[in-house]
């Protein structure tokens, strides 16, 4: 049932004239308040049905009743007469309105057409129409994984040396952003060391305005139609992911209306995910949550009587499109950097820039554009995605480029060249098929900072064998691009079209064929088409099979038949039989991956048969400190072992942690004793060391996580304010949670009886002089606080009151029990 809303409270009104000039008023006029109206507070019913709200009202001299624009609307009532929402409108002035003011009820009964009501509206969102506010500390943390490996071949000698390598990512956070480097460092059978470094950035995300600052290594944005580049500099994007929340396609809307109290149930594709009660009048339905592809909703509307009305309304939802008002984009400028992840590691001093932008425009209709420019490249484009109805969304875009010169300033058969690219796609779903075709042409010389970039890599390994690694490259004067760099072009055409689904007679079955044509850079030819199937069988097993056939320049072929069957709540064992280019392979294996639990142990072990036979084996552990797996291998001619430790480091608060790999984001929380029983999202997490304080390295960014204590182990003499809290951290960043343990060794559990023996009444007040009041539980127990060492206590049982006194000596670490104590 709805609650009863009521307003009393003055209110300055203007109204009109004299009773007298009323007849002749003919619009909506401001009116001026007399000292013969009168303000009444009426219970509201409109069309028959109440609608459980009281309405403030004023009723003029002549007996006409009229309402401010603004409370007419709270009551539903379109008021459209009024300029703003203090100005008075006469009910008499909405069109198809007519009242009846019954005094003795204090009631108000109105008729009035759905035209001039006001629909009420239900918001299907999440209702967290607000950006986040993360807790973010001070800290540092490290990600290592050092890897290992030996191996033994005949005539060697057993356990060779083959090389370590040390995978670091380090990272720096406060509340104004994160600084983080990664790097790898390795050793080979040589015992000559190399040194790799991977990313540098700083990283500020601003969750109120969605965007997030780089400065540093980063990807620029780009679109389906556009291929990134690494580069070196500075970044500003609109970053969803800081509002995990947010749905940015488009949600549909539903309305509806009810002609008497009724309840509406909303379903999509047959799974009910709402229902209200909606009372009598328009009703609508917002931001209702959708499915990609197609899909069908459903509003039933049902009546006290239990007489249905269902409504389908068929809709298509899909990720290329975005909500009206939405954008997202990216603006990026910096140095190309090549040779990533190796020794050859290069920025190129061509400067680049680029921007992205995608806006949403109406439901159906997205626009997109592109633009870049740098290493004598200049390049842009623009696009569109819109839905087709219920059926599809269509997506087109064209680009043009000019390529200046070759950079270094040399000349060579792209000098000047002009291109153009285009792409279309389209996707749909029919009779639970779904259906996805794309094509991309580029002509004549078409060219983008990717293919530049290449250009410019070739040039480095042709002129310079061995560049500076990780510094700054000035490219030379280069007249051709090596052939072997051609196919780094945006591919000349690429086709590609897919169809899957389940089959009609078998739902639970999954295919799906997918044909690929290319011709790339270097006008080689690829043609290659794939099939796949899945199914499920009894018992949780499935079969898969996947083959592919190329029809290009390889005309190669391959299939693969394989069954899965679990074994027990985790572990499954599987058996697959291949053929290809190698010959036929038949392999079987068993598996139990490795959980999230600590103390989890995960092993897999295999056996291929063929031209080649591989064996293998793998064990893996997780602790709370680290994760160590250990593999051996063998085969046709050698065999080899592997040692790899994974985990972190971390730091915060003044405290120095072990952990498993940080990858998002973390906590350290403060149990308040050692030995408390720490958990995640209801899942075991820890437990607090001998500080009180455990490390929680999996929580996820820019969303609510839950973490929560076991007060088991806390001291019997502790108080504890909650054993949960939500923590909202930030993207590479950790935050504290500390629960709010206090030791209360000034307090007591005391019996009390009254003079004649009889236990005190539960329910009894026992006020300490000068201190607080506490309640007397069964068997005359109370919790008495803040005691001294002699105290006199007064005890109000409802038909009389006495006094007690009492001593009390701490002892902290157990809980003190006093009596029994008589109150006299």
């Amino acid at each position: 049932m709805q609650r009863l809303r009521c307003r009393f409270c003055p209110r300055a009104l203007l109204v009109i004239g004299l009773a007298a000039a009323l007849p002749l008023f003919k619009g909506p006029q401001p009116t001026q308040a007399t000292e013969q109206s009168s303000d009444l507070q009426l219970d509201v019913v409109i069309n028959g049905a109440s609608i459980y709200m009281i309405g403030s009202f004023v009723q003029l001299p002549g007996g006409m009743i009229g309402a401010t624009r603004e409370e007419l609307e709270s009551l539903g009532l379109r008021a459209a007469a009024a300029q703003t929402n203090a100005d008075m409108v006469m009910l008499n002035q909405i069109p198809t309105l007519k009242y009846a003011y019954e005094e003795r009820t204090q009631r108000i009964r109105i008729t009035v057409s759905d035209a001039y009501r006001l629909p009420r509206v239900f918001d299907l969102s999440n209702g967290s129409a607000n950006a986040v506010h993360p807790q973010t500390g001070w800290g540092m943390a490290l990600n290592y994984d050092l890897f290992s490996s030996f191996n033994t071949m005949p005539g060697s000698q057993p356990f060779a040396y083959n090389g370590t390598s040390l995978t670091l990512d380090a990272r720096a956070f406060s509340p104004y952003g994160a600084f983080s480097q990664s790097a790898i460092v390795s050793i080979d059978d040589d015992r000559e060391g190399r040194l790799i470094r991977l990313d540098s950035f700083y990283r500020y995300s601003d969750p109120d305005r969605m965007v997030s600052w780089i400065a540093g290594d980063t990807v620029n944005g780009g679109l389906a139609w556009t291929r990134p580049i690494r580069i070196g500099g500075l970044q500003v994007q609109r970053d969803f992911s800081l509002r995990p929340d947010l749905v940015t396609m488009p949600l549909a809307n539903l309305g509806g209306t009810a002609l008497v109290p009724s309840t509406v149930d909303l379903y999509i594709n047959n799974t009910r995910i709402f229902a209200q009660d909606v009372g009598t009048g328009p009703f609508s339905l917002t931001n209702i949550p959708l499915v990609t592809g197609a899909g069908n909703a459903q509003m039933v509307i049902r009546d006290s009587s239990g007489h249905e009305t269902a409504t389908n309304v068929p809709f298509y939802g899909s990720a290329n499109l975005l909500a009206p008002g939405l954008s997202s984009w990216s603006v990026e400028a910096g140095l190309p950097r090549i040779s990533y992840g190796s020794t050859a590691d290069t920025y190129v001093a061509q400067p680049v820039a680029s921007a992205t932008w995608r806006q949403g425009i109406l439901d159906w209709f997205t626009a997109e554009a592109h633009a870049e420019a740098g290493s004598g490249v200049a390049n842009g484009g623009l696009g569109a995605a819109a839905r087709t109805g219920t059926f599809g969304v269509a997506t087109a875009a064209v680009a043009g480029s000019r390529f200046a010169t070759v950079p270094g300033g040399g000349t060579g058969p792209w000098s000047n060249g002009t291109g153009m690219q285009t792409a279309a796609s389209y996707e749909t779903e029919l009779l639970g098929i779904v259906v996805n075709v794309s094509s991309q042409r580029t002509f004549g010389d078409y060219e983008d900072l990717a293919s530049a970039t290449a250009r410019q890599q070739a040039i480095t390994f042709a002129q310079t064998p061995n560049p500076t690694s990780s510094g700054i490259f000035l490219p030379a004067i280069a007249a051709t691009e090596p052939t072997m760099y051609g196919n780094t072009h945006a591919p000349r055409a690429l086709d590609r079209i897919t169809v899957g689904g389940a089959l009609p007679f078998d739902l639970a079955s999954n295919w799906s064929v997918s044909f690929v044509h290319q011709v790339d850079g270097s006008y080689n030819v690829s043609k290659l088409a794939s099939l796949s199937y899945t199914r499920a069988l009894p018992f949780n097993a499935s079969i898969f099979l996947t083959a592919f056939k190329d029809y290009g320049t390889t005309s190669s072929v391959g299939a693969l038949l394989g069954l899965s069957i679990p074994l027990g709540q985790t572990a499954s064992v599987s058996a697959t039989a291949s053929s290809g280019q190698g010959g036929a392979v038949g392999t079987i294996g068993a598996a139990q991956p490795l959980g999230y639990e600590y103390g989890s142990v995960g092993w897999q072990l295999q056996d291929s048969e063929g031209a080649l036979p591989y064996r293998q084996g793998a064990l893996s552990y997780r602790s709370s400190i680290a994760t160590v797996q250990a593999g051996a291998t063998r085969g046709n001619s050698n065999s080899g072992t592997t040692l790899d430790v994974a985990g972190a480091i971390a730091t915060m608060g003044g405290d120095v942690f072990l952990s498993n790999r940080i990858d998002d984001a973390f906590a350290v929380v403060d149990a308040g004793a050692p030995g408390v029983a720490v958990s995640y999202e209801n899942r075991p997490a820890g437990t607090s060391d001998s500080q009180g304080k455990v490390l929680v390295p999996t929580l996820r960014s820019y969303q609510k996580n839950k973490i929560s204590i076991d007060p088991t182990n806390l001291p019997v003499d502790a108080e504890i304010e909650s054993t949960e809290a939500m923590v909202t951290p930030a993207a590479l960043g950790g935050t504290l949670v500390p629960f709010k343990v206090h030791s209360d060794i000034s307090a007591a559990l005391v019996v009390f009886v009254r003079a004649d023996g009889s236990l005190v009444a539960a329910g009894s007040t026992a006020r300490v002089d000068g201190g607080a009041e506490s309640i007397v539980g069964y068997d005359g127990e109370a919790f008495i606080k803040h005691l001294a060492a002699s105290n006199r206590v007064t005890i109000d049982f409802g038909d009389g009151i006495c006094h007690a006194t009492f001593a009390f000596t701490p002892s902290p670490g157990d809980q003190v029990r006093i009596g029994p104590v008589t109150c006299r």
